[in-house]
């Protein structure tokens, strides 16, 4: 489900981390909820809002993975 493996993951910074994960998670939020794009955003999210204070990520690492999670919106 996600592209981490064990030897980048020594060398991944949180907020790559979190980023590399976040893009797995929405792949499978796309493939498992085809066409609610309602609940894609919500989803994606709430994953981003998660995933931050897990590895806990700066105030700007935050708004720089809230604006990458804006991107992997699906579009009108």
């Amino acid at each position: 489900m996600f592209s981490l493996s064990l030897k980048n993951l020594n060398i991944m910074t949180n907020y790559q981390k979190a980023k590399d994960m976040t893009r797995g998670y929405a792949e499978w939020v796309k493939v498992h909820h085809k066409g609610d794009k309602p609940a894609i955003r919500q989803a994606l999210n709430d994953y981003s809002d998660s995933i931050s204070s897990d590895y806990r990520l700066t105030e700007y690492e935050c708004n720089l993975l809230a604006n990458y999670v804006c991107k992997l919106h699906p579009k009108k």
